[in-house]
């Protein structure tokens, strides 16, 4: 079956309130165009204006004319009213409002009457009846939306938003919906615990294991009804769902958070006009055989795309983390090991500002880089939280047994403050979920702000049990697609599978081409390492442009945004201070190099 990537509608809803955006969607939608919706922002987080940030770089993205907020806070209000100019911001506070948008262009029909849960599956019926809906205090029925397409979204309940982001979602493609139970997070966990051992239990083939887990997945989803020749889009909060369908291509995109902006990512790369992977990076640290990085860049080079490689010495921590956050690519590639890293485990006690007297245990898994200054290492500190006051934070009752209230806030801010310290360290062998690569010098824990300087590009990471964590934190940070692997992988299928994947089925939608290429590889095994995160129409292509030009304007926008930053009078930590004066040395380092191999084109 047919399916291509919808257009964007120039209206973006930034949302808190998923009924309210529901009846917005009603009013706005059209057939074969995607309506951003965008939950809003975080204000309690300590990347506060990153939160801002985001939303606005979304919106930006998907090129709106119109900002409607709505249901959020007065703080979040604010906070976005000031990001956008006021005559494109309008504020929907009520039902009313959002009945009297596009009023003059809504067809009457009778509404869709549903109730306040399974609300993804009442809007995409409403939405190809071409009708408002209207909420009432009642059970929904369970029910299944057909596909039209021969796609199909499957979404976990739980984040009443993202089931409004997935009708939405649904809508542009022409495809069905359903929406499953959610799965409590210590079966996610245990499952994805499952996963990332498959291979070193002792008592159990791998074989045996993964074919359990294939039957356990199956279980969660239940038998969505996927057309013959179809696809799927899995909806989920941690787990890799398409690994239970071999038989179809599938898709993953997290629910939360920033699920509507990972949309917009990816739909956006898309549009007619935009650039495709023509900057391409390859990481090889030489710690392991990885042939797939040769043949990689050789087979991207034969398409076109610029490709530039870190190997050996200069795939170190430094270089590398620096990469992947100012360098503008398309495309990147790790090979490596990956896996989680050694720490500790810290106690501290402390008084919260509400007066509770809380104890919290953390985990810490520390990656190390090199700087300037002799002497004097740079730190990446990856924590977990383990246990407040006796309570896992993994208990699937946490909420019931344990108040939370202000704790985890006050013990970000006291510890950032340096205000308080560990009355207990421990070190332990294995930082669940630090997912660490390794570099050719030391360890790297990515925990990138943003990528690509502000760009979004896609990551395959053809490495061992990179799926688990760097899938979310990649996309989190913007990357419109992410490929990693559940479990471990010889050097010979990682080879193959990227020779297949960038080769033969480029040009395919990517989780066709990563189906394609896991068939050939692996047929009917039930292994099949390689999962992929972003939305469904994302296309390995190459667009003809002036690359070299390109190169030089972005990284001289990027030396213009953190000189602008160095330049301004505000109160920065150090660990702020430094980090704006080393991206201001890297984009000058890397224009001198450009300069250098270019030097009439770069003029």
């Amino acid at each position: 079956m047919s399916m291509k990537c919808p257009a964007i509608a120039p209206t973006t809803i930034i949302a808190d309130d998923p009924q309210l955006a529901a009846k917005l969607s009603c009013r706005l939608a059209r057939k074969g165009v995607y309506l951003p919706v965008v939950d809003g922002p975080r204000l309690a987080r300590d990347d506060r204006d990153a939160e801002i940030g985001r939303r606005h770089n979304a919106a930006a993205r998907a090129k709106a004319k119109k900002i409607l907020l709505c249901g959020l806070s007065a703080a979040a209000e604010e906070a976005m009213r000031k990001s956008f100019p006021s005559h494109r911001v309008q504020v929907v506070q009520s039902a009313d409002d959002a009945q009297a948008i596009s009023a003059d262009e809504f067809r009457t029909l009778e509404p869709v009457i549903w109730g306040r849960d399974r609300i993804g599956v009442g809007l995409l019926k409403a939405l190809y009846f071409g009708s408002d809906i209207i909420f009432e205090d009642r059970p929904s029925p369970i029910e299944t939306v057909q596909s039209r397409s021969g796609h199909f979204v499957v979404v976990e309940a739980g984040e009443d938003l993202s089931e409004v982001i997935a009708a939405n979602y649904a809508f542009a493609l022409g495809a069905g919906l359903c929406v499953i139970p959610p799965v409590p997070r210590d079966v996610a966990e245990n499952l994805l615990e499952t996963f990332y051992g498959a291979q070193e239990n002792p008592d159990q083939s791998a074989t045996v294991t993964l074919e359990y887990l294939k039957q356990r997945l199956r279980e969660l989803v239940g038998s969505p009804p996927i057309p013959d020749g179809g696809s799927i889009t899995f909806v989920t909060r941690d787990l890799p769902f398409g690994f239970a369908f071999p038989a179809v291509p599938s898709t993953h995109l997290f629910s939360y958070p920033d699920f509507g902006i990972s949309v917009v990512n990816g739909l956006a790369a898309e549009q007619p006009g935009t650039r495709g992977i023509n900057l391409a990076v390859v990481v090889d640290p030489e710690k392991t055989s990885a042939p797939e990085i040769e043949a990689s860049a050789k087979t991207l080079a034969n398409r076109g795309v610029m490709v530039r490689g870190y190997r050996g010495r200069n795939a170190s921590v430094r270089e590398v983390s620096d990469m992947v956050e100012l360098f503008p690519y398309d495309l990147l590639v790790f090979a490596t090991h990956c896996g989680d890293i050694d720490g500790y485990r810290w106690t501290y006690e402390f008084i919260d500002s509400e007066g509770h007297s809380r104890r919290l245990v953390v985990d810490i898994a520390l990656g190390i880089a090199a700087t300037d200054e002799p002497n004097r290492v740079g730190v990446t500190e990856f924590m977990r939280f383990h246990e407040l006051d006796g309570v896992d934070w993994t208990d699937p009752d946490k909420e019931q047994k344990l108040y939370v209230g202000m704790a985890i806030r006050d013990f970000v801010e006291s510890r950032d403050g340096d205000k308080i310290k560990p009355i207990l360290k421990e070190t332990i062998p294995r930082v669940a979920g630090s997912a660490a690569l390794q570099m050719n010098d030391n360890i790297y824990v990515p925990l990138p702000q943003s990528v690509a300087n502000n760009g979004t590009p896609i990551i395959i990471n053809n490495s061992c049990v990179s799926w688990h964590e760097l899938s979310q934190r990649f996309s989190f940070s913007s990357a419109r697609a992410y490929v990693g692997t559940l479990f471990s992988v010889s050097n010979i299928e990682a080879a193959e599978i990227a020779t297949k994947f960038l080769d033969k089925h480029f040009g395919k939608f990517l989780p066709h081409a990563l189906w394609a290429a896991q068939n050939a590889v692996y047929g009917q095994s039930t292994r099949r390492p390689y999962v992929v995160t972003g939305v469904y129409t994302q296309r390995l292509r190459v667009t003809s442009q002036d690359m070299q030009k390109i190169l030089v304007e972005s990284l001289t926008d990027g030396l213009r945004h953190w000189s602008s930053r160095a330049a301004e009078k505000r109160p920065d930590s150090e660990t702020v201070a430094k980090r704006i004066q080393a991206a201001v040395r890297y984009y000058k380092e890397e224009l001198g190099f450009v300069k250098a191999m270019w030097p009439v084109r770069s003029q």
